[in-house]
């Protein structure tokens, strides 16, 4: 190769993929093609020149090919997509689930229909179902009829399959006979044809064939049509059985109107009972003949519903069922609350089963009686307190004379306000009476300051022991109205007359609230023993159940409002003493039992089946001897009225009005000398004491009733009163200690 080659070369050829001058001295791109070795063990590339212009059309292409396949992609992924989106389309379904309803669902299900009744009609099953119907009711005379039906179907079918194996020979014996006698009678009648001369001897037997020939002839013409029709009317008819004598699958089942008010009628009712799971349940109704509707009284509309007593089959409990209540409620397309049973007390196989309006149960309550301006003054011996509705709709009025009350619940579930409006409208009796220990402490009971007797609000150490005092103190007011009854000579029940104002018989009403704050306290009493507990050693449930045993006789009545009970903070001595029990949604069904007790969950109360938040205000109440309930039921379920807090200050400033107006022969307490009540309460070998321990002995002798040894008298508040009476007081160990010597020495200043 010669310089200039050379020369030539490097001019004309450069790296891969970059330009290089052409021959004409225009910019040229190297494409390459491939790669060898030359002899000298050198890389050689081998390739074309390309102009510029062929190079972007070269890529032009590669870039549009690029974004065809892109594209491509991009409208399948858009077709797939917007066909899942019209296949899964609700109108999408609701047209194929009609369209197979109609067209596949209804004429099988009628086709269905078909083969049962003519199986039933030619062969034992529908002796046999009722057969097995009539072992499982144990009623042999009506086995011993379906037995002999039986027999005499089997015979009579017996008899029918010999009659067709005779039948060819006697079918064939017929026909020809008949073929005979009209051959013989149409000639004879061409005879007598052709004698008249009016026709051919064969006359009538060639129209006899022309007839015949004719009819094989439409039915070759329209034989398609006549088959068509056929066949048209019965899948008519089977879709029309399908339709009307069966019950759709429910993927296949028409949408049922969101707004829709489904009546209950035997077949919904029979449908969800067999629906439900249980076995024998399912397999009675199924060989019923009547499908199950004998099982069911007559349904009769009952307030927001309806409602139908049920009688099982052998071998099914009616706690079967309510062990199942949401699916039943399901079942009938109702929400599990809008459910509710009403066990028998005469068998174990009978329930009255309630079934509300779909939403019936969600709308607001008419306002509380309580309300009325003119609502009041009430007699507790007389009146009913008017709690709320039940569930049907009827007003729930419970007597409150002599019923030691027990409500339970979770918190916001309304539990406050609904015992809140018990004790307001016992405050409108002007001659009942009101202690009262309110253990949260934020001010929902702030409206009763005036009312009750003694008040205790917030927790802590000082209220536990303020409000274990208070219980004591009942029940000490409990004893001695005992021995004043003994005293005057009287017998029997405490009546009206005798529980007037100033009488010391009126009803004492002793209230807690939040009471498991009090059980479940590790308080220590400054006299000793334990506040809380839930044993004999707790000095509250002493006291608690002592009232409990006793105090009614004597009008000493104990009302008490826990928050989620167990048995640790709401001992069983206590709980089961309560005469009236109701709760509100609680958690489980364990908590269930220690609200309302075994009895009233064994026959269907359920509060922990409302809905947490939305049944705020819903008991579910054992009522006790305080109301009468249908049928012997042992609960009920109520909607309280809501009494807020404004309106139960205007309730409670009523009630104090009403109060104002009735002479009170009760004798206001005496003041009392509060370092004589000191030297009195201070030990004789005592050298010091603690504030707060001398303000728990104050108010223990001075009794609830006396109001400056009231929660107003802390410890802090003690030990101002002693410092202006110059008092020494000294602090040890982060507590305040009362020098006794101090005391006694300005109580003998002071007498001077």
């Amino acid at each position: 190769m010669t310089p200039t080659d050379q020369h030539d070369d490097e001019n004309t050829t450069g790296t891969e993929g970059q330009p290089a001058v052409g021959s004409a001295g225009e910019l040229a791109t190297v494409h390459p093609l491939r790669a060898r070795a030359d002899h000298s063990g050198g890389e050689v590339i081998e390739g074309e020149i390309v102009t510029e212009e062929q190079w972007r059309l070269l890529t032009d292409q590669r870039a549009q090919r690029e974004w065809r396949f892109a594209e491509y992609r991009r409208q399948g992924a858009a077709v797939v997509r917007y066909t899942r989106t019209a296949v899964t389309h609700d109108t999408t379904l609701r047209t194929a689930k009609f369209v197979l309803r109609n067209a596949l669902v209804y004429p099988v299900a009628g086709a269905g229909v078909v083969c049962k009744h003519w199986r039933d009609t030619h062969g034992p099953s529908r002796y046999e179902r009722m057969m097995r119907a009539a072992e499982a009711d144990g009623n042999h005379e009506r086995l011993l009829e379906w037995e002999a039906r039986d027999v005499a179907e089997k015979q009579r079918r017996h008899d029918r399959v010999m009659d067709w194996m005779r039948a060819p020979v006697q079918i064939a014996k017929a026909t020809g006979l008949s073929i005979a006698g009209a051959a013989v009678l149409l000639l004879a009648l061409g005879v007598l044809l052709a004698v008249a001369g009016k026709g051919e001897v064969l006359g009538p037997i060639t129209a006899v064939v022309e007839g015949i020939a004719f009819l094989v002839w439409f039915c070759i013409t329209y034989g398609v049509l006549l088959i068509s029709l056929g066949t048209a009317g019965a899948l008519t008819y089977l879709w029309n059985l399908g339709r009307t004598r069966t019950e759709t699958p429910g993927m296949f089942a028409p949408p049922a109107a969101k707004t829709q008010v489904v009546n209950l009628t035997p077949s919904i009712v029979v449908a969800a009972l067999r629906d439900l799971g249980i076995r024998v349940l399912r397999e009675a109704i199924r060989s019923d003949a009547d499908f199950g509707a004998r099982m069911l009284s007559m349904i009769t509309r009952y307030g927001p519903g309806a409602q139908v007593e049920v009688t099982l089959p052998p071998q099914v409990t009616a706690s079967q069922v309510m062990n199942l209540r949401e699916t039943l409620a399901g079942n009938l397309d109702r929400k599990a609350h809008e459910v509710h049973f009403e066990r028998s007390a005469d068998s174990e196989r009978q329930f009255t089963l309630w079934v509300a309006d779909p939403g019936a149960l969600d709308r607001k309550l008419p306002d509380s009686p309580l309300l009325d301006p003119d609502f009041g003054p009430v007699d507790v011996y007389r009146d009913r307190m008017p709690w709320g509705m039940d569930v049907k709709g009827d007003a729930v009025g419970l007597n409150l004379l002599q019923q030691h009350l027990l409500l339970a619940g979770l918190s916001k579930q309304g539990k406050t306000a609904a015992a809140r409006a018990l004790v307001l409208w016992l405050m409108l009796d002007p001659s009942s009476r009101l202690w009262l220990a309110d253990l949260k402490g934020f001010g929902d009971w702030s409206m009763f300051d005036g009312l009750a007797e003694t008040l205790i609000e917030g927790a802590g150490a000082e209220n536990f022991i303020a409000t274990c005092d208070m219980l004591e103190s009942a029940e000490r007011e409990m004893q001695d109205r005992y021995e004043r009854w003994r005293a005057m000579g009287r017998k029997g029940d405490i009546g009206r007359e005798d529980s007037a104002p100033g009488s010391g018989f009126e009803p004492l009403f002793v209230v807690v609230d939040e009471v498991q704050k009090l059980f479940g306290c590790a308080v220590e009493h400054p006299d000793g023993g334990d506040i809380g507990g839930n044993g004999k050693k707790s000095r509250a449930a002493r006291a608690a159940q002592s009232i409990h045993d006793q105090g009614r006789a004597v009008n000493v009545v104990f009302l008490e409002f826990s928050q989620n009970p167990t048995n640790a903070n709401l001992p069983a001595i206590v709980r089961e003493g309560a005469m009236i029990r109701a709760s509100l949604f609680v958690g489980t069904e364990s908590i269930a039992r220690m609200a309302l007790g075994e009895a009233a969950v064994d026959t269907g109360a359920a509060p922990h089946a409302l809905r947490a938040g939305l049944d705020r205000g819903t008991v579910v109440l054992a009522p006790g001897e305080s109301m009468d309930l249908p049928n012997g039921a042992t609960h009920t379920t109520v909607r309280t009225h809501f009494i807020s807090t404004e309106q139960a200050h205007e309730v409670a400033d009523r009630a104090k009005g009403f109060r104002a107006g009735v002479a009170r022969r009760i004798a206001a307490p005496a003041e009392r000398d509060l370092l004589e009540d000191l030297v009195s309460v201070l030990e004789a070998d005592e050298d010091q004491a603690k504030d707060t321990d001398l303000v728990v002995r104050l108010r223990k002798l001075a009794g609830p009733n006396y109001r400056p040894y009231g929660k107003g008298l802390t410890g802090k508040a003690l030990r101002d009163k002693l410092t202006d009476l110059d008092v020494e007081i000294k602090q040890r160990d982060g507590y305040w200690w009362i020098q006794s010597h101090s005391v006694r020495t300005a109580r003998a200043a002071a007498g001077q």
